[in-house]
């Protein structure tokens, strides 16, 4: 910590985290209705494993307990992500630039704000420079491991430091979702949120406005999830993609994916796991809007992508439909 007045010195916050333009002194009781800012950052590495820190015993708050990487005060005129790159310098000797980086989530405590911020940082820690006045030393520490420490009582008792490891292998440092999609074939516990997805695409399938039709479908996924030829596309729990086959035709009965989830492979991955059920060079087929319905361009266009041809005219329970057929002699198609 810095011994010049300035770092004594906090900025004071109203609880919507607008400055009141008031200082207030270190050590001091924070004005009843006034708030200050604090700072974590939470640094791992690419095994995810989290550097902690064990603070010194003569260490005014959680004395020798072992803390996440790095903690301090935002200093007066500091914003958050200035104090974090500060704070990270004066405990670690580690440089990071924090000018991109933005807190990943903020808790609020009885005197202000804590700014955490997730950092991925593989770094030596013979290297490191511990502040002599605030860290005793460092380590390397996977979830389980930590969460030891916590059962133990030697790991401040952050209540969702185990969420961390989660947060930090599913979102990137701004807070966005890293879609990590799987494909597999379907079973009744994917039924539920397959049967949510339908309500979102059911437009673009003739027939399915009503009640009885979209319980008719469900007794269909149900019939196909039995017989071992559903497919789906997953992003964690959620399904995004859905195929039903019918084996011994190889006919794609329905193939349609989340419309946020496009343009990312997903049909082509459902396809291909789709073929390891049908004979080697089976002819694979699907009906779809004719040419002239105006509802048909996106999904001919789509087909296309994937290297089917069209075939011949059709009707579907009253509804003008025309075949695609494809050998898939190149797998290189993608949607």
């Amino acid at each position: 910590m810095r011994k010049d007045n300035q770092a004594e010195q906090w900025d004071l916050y109203t609880k919507d985290r607008e400055k009141t333009g008031k200082l207030h002194r270190r050590g001091d009781p924070v004005p009843e209705g006034s708030y200050r800012l604090a700072v974590h950052v939470c640094i791992f590495n690419s095994k995810n494993e989290l550097l902690v820190q064990q603070r010194q015993p003569f260490k005014k708050g959680w004395p020798n307990m072992w803390d996440v990487s790095v903690g301090g005060s935002a200093v007066a005129g500091e914003s958050s992500a200035q104090a974090a790159e500060r704070e990270t310098w004066e405990e670690l000797g580690l440089k990071l630039d924090f000018s991109k980086e933005r807190p990943f989530l903020t808790m609020n405590f009885s005197e202000g704000f804590d700014d955490f911020y997730i950092i991925e940082q593989d770094c030596d820690l013979k290297k490191l420079r511990l502040q002599q006045e605030e860290v005793q030393r460092v380590r390397w520490a996977g979830k389980e491991e930590v969460i030891k420490m916590q059962a133990q009582g030697i790991m401040i008792p952050y209540w969702f430091l185990d969420r961390l490891f989660e947060i930090r292998d599913s979102y990137d440092s701004q807070g966005e979702r890293i879609h990590r999609i799987q494909t597999g074939f379907a079973g009744l516990a994917h039924l539920e949120s397959w049967l949510h997805f339908a309500e979102v695409v059911k437009c673009s399938f003739p027939g399915m406005d009503t009640d009885a039709a979209m319980q008719d479908y469900c007794d269909t996924v149900i019939s196909h999830i039995k017989d071992s030829s559903a497919i789906y596309a997953a992003d964690a729990r959620m399904i995004v993609g859905v195929l039903l086959f019918a084996k011994e035709e190889g006919k794609i009965c329905c193939l349609a994916v989340h419309p946020e989830y496009r343009r990312k492979r997903i049909a082509s991955k459902m396809l291909e796991l789709m073929r390891t059920r049908l004979a080697p060079g089976q002819e694979i087929t699907v009906e779809t809007f004719r040419e002239d319905d105006p509802k048909g361009e996106a999904a001919r266009k789509f087909y296309t992508a994937l290297g089917f041809v069209p075939g011949s005219l059709k009707m579907h329970e009253g509804y003008p439909v025309q075949e695609f057929y494809c050998r898939f002699r190149n797998r290189g198609a993608a949607d």
